[in-house]
């Protein structure tokens, strides 16, 4: 435990710097990765703490340039939002052919057009924005660039995991990636994990769900109704008991669930499952189990799987704006249990108390809100006027009140809206213009 301890404290140490003001004014959601090179025991963690900027504009909703643009060539970018972001390394480890010692870092890049963007790692750490001062660049590091098969919408910062101590950064966001190999040593000898831990983060909503489980493998054994019995509490993995986290109230199968984190534990049987949350007891397995310290239970029926799955997965899928299914899945075995998110219900209420309070209104992001949602159309309307009446000539602000007047039936108020946005767009910059023209051409055609 002590090296974990060592992470936090270096990155709480960090934080601790930032001013009051800039922890209080965050405006992206913010992520932490961890990874360890080797032996989760005496081998190397590495910790990226960052903000994820979206592609929209989210004061207006409207879609963004990256690369370029909101992102410019040749100027250093802080490669995240709000706080620099901020990379810790409990050993040394190499960027490219680029060795740092262990210890807290502020990493950020230059992207180029044409040449060669370079990663930054620095030691001005615990900034808000970009700490650009090359007197404290540890070392700068080419990046290498590919264009992605799909856009990534949010700002994505990854490690991937190799062999032998080596892996990859990758910075991932429109349809761009960079990336620089890591490599590091870690003391002893790495030995593969029979059952490797796997962390799986998805937001379905407003909801953050996180999983951590050890992942067994079949090895031609039956596991399922034999080596873990029919009727009999199963951890639900490997190692430790599964841990389950939710940042907001949930539902699951129908039954709601706090916010919080808990122990998942199943009692699997031929025909139907039982789904066990538990508060967390930090047990190793289910030895300790004890169903008085049980939260909710809820029963699904498994599902036959055509192709054997040889390692224990846990997935996310379906994933919908509300709503989602969470997936067991081992050897011809899917469990599907129903996760749902009263999306409509936690955000409303923050609606109305930002539109009571004095102060700028959040009248697009509202208007779109009960846009999606199907909600008061009206309302809808009524908002996306008054951020047009904040923003003239906003071609782009047209457009969605087009589409709301069209969603709520209003044809000829529809088209109006369409064609004011359309000689708005034209008189626009590309690559504006053009995304302006099509969409309002595909929706007036819709329209006919």
């Amino acid at each position: 435990m002590r090296p974990l301890r060592f992470t936090f404290a270096m990155i709480s140490a960090a934080l601790a710097t930032l001013p009051v003001v800039a922890q209080q004014t965050r405006i992206s959601p913010h992520e932490t990765l961890s990874v360890v090179f080797g032996d989760r025991h005496t081998g190397n963690r590495v910790t990226l703490t960052y903000g994820r900027p979206y592609t929209r504009d989210p004061k207006t909703g409207e879609p963004r340039k990256i690369w370029g643009d909101l992102v410019p060539w040749a100027s250093a970018y802080r490669l995240g939002a709000d706080e620099a972001t901020l990379l810790v390394t409990q050993q040394p480890i190499t960027f490219g052919n680029t060795t740092v010692p262990a210890g807290a870092y502020t990493l950020y890049m230059v992207p180029s057009e044409k040449g060669t963007s370079r990663l930054a790692i620095s030691t001005n750490i615990g900034k808000w924005g970009i700490p650009v001062d090359e007197a404290h660049d540890r070392a700068r590091v080419d990046l290498k660039k590919d264009t992605l098969a799909q856009p990534v919408d949010q700002l994505t910062l990854a490690i991937d995991k190799g062999d032998n101590g080596d892996g990859m950064l990758k910075i991932m966001w429109e349809n761009t990636q960079y990336s620089v190999a890591l490599h590091s040593e870690g003391p002893g000898v790495d030995f593969p994990a029979a059952s490797p831990t796997a962390d799986v983060k998805e937001r379905v909503g407003v909801a953050d769900i996180e999983i951590n489980y050890s992942r067994p493998s079949l090895k031609g054994r039956v596991m399922i109704g034999e080596i873990d019995p029919y009727g009999v509490v199963w951890r639900t993995g490997a190692n430790n008991a599964t841990r389950i986290t939710f940042s907001t109230p949930v539902t699951l199968q129908g039954k709601p669930i706090d916010a919080g984190t808990y122990e998942l534990f199943t009692i699997p049987n031929k025909d139907e499952w039982t789904i066990i949350l538990q508060k967390p007891t930090h047990q190793w397995g289910a030895y300790a189990y004890d169903a008085k310290n049980d939260v909710a239970r809820v029963t699904a029926n498994p599902v036959a799987v055509a192709d054997p799955v040889e390692t224990f997965t846990i997935d996310i899928s379906a994933i919908t704006k509300d709503s989602a299914v969470l997936d067991l899945v081992w050897d011809r075995v899917r469990v599907p249990v129903k996760l749902q998110v009263d999306v409509v219900g936690l955000i409303r209420p923050k609606i109305d108390a930002a539109m009571a309070a004095p102060g700028k209104k959040p009248y697009v992001q509202a208007a779109l809100f009960y846009y999606d949602y199907d909600l008061d159309l009206r309302q809808a309307a009524e908002w996306i006027g008054d951020a047009i009446a904040e923003q003239p000539g906003a071609y782009y602000l047209l457009y969605q009140k087009a589409r709301i007047l069209a969603k709520s039936g209003d044809r000829y108020g529809a088209q109006a809206a369409a064609q004011e946005s359309i000689d708005l767009a034209a008189k626009g910059s590309e690559p504006a213009k053009s995304e302006y023209l099509r969409l309002n051409e595909a929706l007036l055609a819709g329209l006919k």
